[in-house]
């Protein structure tokens, strides 16, 4: 007589199969293989500023001043014997001033001796990521509470915002026109954009026309190109802003190199041995500080919008 295996006989019932599954009776047979080399990062903004092209000043000590000629001075064409009328030199300055960015957490001992990819090595880079993607946001807008006044900022401050409302190619060809008109359109001409107004302007054609609206989609787009608008490399960024609902698009358009980034110091990690809660528990508190500061050698090289349709 046979014996069945796994079986247990109920009658009248049919025969019931028994099985040990991983998520219940045989869960404590199945363990995770823990892969530290496929370590998963945060998602985060595109660095985007040094990327088009910013001017880096770093080791500075003291404050910045870097001198300006404020006097466009032009000649005079003056008949013979005639006296040239004398014009006063205008000088001012570009300051740069330090400005601090940092991060704080704090992690348990067991945490220190136990995790794998090392606790230590992974706060150093979420740091070094964090601080980056700040000061790249400040380069590009700024303004905000203790932060370096960046473009966007300086702009609304100095000059008219400019406007790309209809997302067109005239106005793309109009925001050209206007940095080559302020004689500016030198050094590094680029484009930082955020996501919207690169959808928005990948998905317009360049003609358009009559009323209601024909669009001629065989002219191309706005922008036909993942990496350029109007013929000049465009970086894309979260870090730009976009509100409402759906949000709008914002644009840059100048010349980089006239953007100014100082650095006083690099990412400096610090541990704080002295902090009496972390201390009482035997956790560890970890600080990271970045030293930096913005400026602009010239406001016209730039012109902004925030307005692009979504």
């Amino acid at each position: 007589m046979s014996s069945a295996v796994f079986m247990v006989r109920r009658q009248p019932q049919a025969p019931e199969q028994r099985v040990i599954v991983s998520n219940t009776t045989g869960a404590g047979l199945i363990f995770d293989e823990h892969r530290p080399d496929q370590y998963i990062d945060a998602l985060r903004a595109n660095l985007v500023s040094a990327r088009l092209g910013a001017t880096v000043l770093s080791g500075l000590q003291g404050n910045v001043g870097i001198p300006k000629n404020t006097a466009n001075r032009s000649g005079q064409w003056i008949a013979e014997n005639a006296a040239l009328s004398p014009v006063d030199g205008s000088f001012g300055s570009v300051t740069l001033a330090p400005k601090h960015v940092g991060a704080l957490t704090e992690f348990s001992r067991n945490m220190l001796l136990q995790s794998s990819p090392d606790i230590e090595t992974l706060i150093r880079g979420d740091f070094a990521a964090a601080l980056a993607v700040a000061l790249d946001k400040a380069a590009l807008v700024g303004g905000g509470s203790n932060e370096p006044s960046g473009v966007i900022d300086r702009l609304t401050d100095a000059i008219a915002m400019g406007s790309l409302n209809e997302a067109s190619w005239e106005q793309v060809l109009a925001f050209i026109a206007g940095i080559e008109l302020a004689n500016a359109a030198t050094g590094r001409l680029g484009w930082a954009l955020n996501p919207h107004a690169v959808k928005t302007m990948r998905a317009k054609p360049k003609v358009v026309y009559g009323s209601p609206e024909i669009r001629d989609a065989g002219a191309g787009f706005v922008m036909d190109s993942p990496t350029e608008l109007a013929g000049y490399a465009d970086a894309s960024t979260t870090s730009m802003p976009g509100s409402g609902s759906p949000a709008a698009g914002s644009a840059i358009f100048g010349d980089f190199a006239s953007l100014l980034i100082g650095y006083w110091s690099g990412v400096d990690i610090l541990s704080n041995p002295y902090e009496s809660t972390a201390y009482s528990k035997g956790n560890v508190q970890v600080r990271g500080l970045l030293t930096a500061d913005v400026a602009v050698r010239h406001i016209e090289s730039f012109a902004a919008a925030t307005d692009v349709p979504a």
